[in-house]
């Protein structure tokens, strides 16, 4: 863990690329880790829920962090995503976290448990990694009002970060901002940075989108903070009718486009894109064309 600043501003969540064969294409996933270094992405996660690691096996999702974490040699910090099945896998992704070296993990209670089960797992995972912990915090996944949120920052020294993803996202992060004051270092958004002006006037100060848009996502942010809020809000409704469309198959296409990703394979098969979605993305993409860093979009 060598990164001892303060993780703030936007984190890109990697997906995770396959190959015909459906084991992980480790080109791609570095490819696609260089690509949020040299976009101004100001950190990475993987694998959460873009990355889908609930298709996951155990061993290559440990062994595919110390790739990501080789290809980024320290030039961001890097989060592994360690939410699994159970409360045992989560804490044992957790020590190989720390065995990896990542700079930061994040974890959602299993699906189908509580908010007791929740509390519990977040205070077992300070007995796993020393360093700093992230509460992901979902519908679906034993979602934590924001006075038990508080209650684990107060127990559990190494709880130094909060994403905040129950919906709609801007009054909850304002409920977690108010319950945990400074406590925390930085409240995250989610849900693809759809809603990341209203997040950051309720108090969020990161965002946590899929990698494809990151670039121009931390403009928004960057803008914001040096007080163009004006500007900031004129990009983001530029972008957002692609937010709007995002879903996995947009992902892996948007990142083919920009010279990223060169497999649009799935471990479960969506529908895809079929040309008049291929269509509609071109269009929505003139507006955003010019104002990316690098990596421009290429044709469809």
């Amino acid at each position: 863990m060598a990164y001892e600043g303060v993780l703030r501003g936007v984190f890109g969540l990697l997906p995770t690329p396959y190959r015909t064969d459906l084991e992980i294409d480790g080109d791609d996933l570095r490819a696609t880790a260089r690509f949020c270094c040299e976009t101004g992405q100001q950190g990475i996660v993987w694998p959460v829920m873009v990355g889908e690691f609930y298709f996951l096996g155990e061993e290559e999702r440990t062994r595919n962090l110390d790739l990501v974490l080789d290809e980024v040699g320290g030039h961001v910090p890097v989060v592994f995503g360690c939410s699994g099945v159970s409360v045992p896998q989560t804490l044992a992704y957790a020590r190989a976290g720390q065995e990896a070296g990542a700079d930061a993990v994040i974890a959602m209670a299993p699906a189908r448990t509580n908010a007791a089960v929740a509390m519990d797992m977040f205070r077992r995972l300070g007995d796993a990694f020393d360093g700093p912990i992230m509460v992901q915090n979902a519908g679906g996944y034993a979602p934590l009002t924001g006075e038990q949120i508080a209650q684990l920052v107060e127990d559990i020294p190494q709880i130094e970060y909060v994403k905040e993803e129950r919906q709609p996202g801007p009054k909850h992060i304002g409920e977690v901002r108010r319950c945990v004051g400074d406590g925390v270092k930085t409240i995250f958004g989610g849900a693809a940075g759809k809603f990341l002006p209203a997040e950051m006037r309720q108090g969020a100060d990161g965002c946590m989108p899929a990698c494809e848009f990151g670039d121009l996502l931390a403009i928004v942010m960057e803008r914001w903070s040096d007080g163009d809020e004006d500007g900031a809000r004129e990009l983001h409704r530029r972008l957002l009718p692609l937010i709007n469309l995002e879903n996995h198959a947009l992902i892996r296409y948007i990142l083919r486009r920009r010279g990223v990703m060169t497999s649009m394979t799935e471990r479960a098969p969506s529908p895809g894109l079929d040309e008049e979605d291929r269509k509609e993305i071109s269009t929505l993409l003139a507006p955003v064309a010019d104002d990316v860093r690098g990596y421009p979009f290429g044709p469809e």
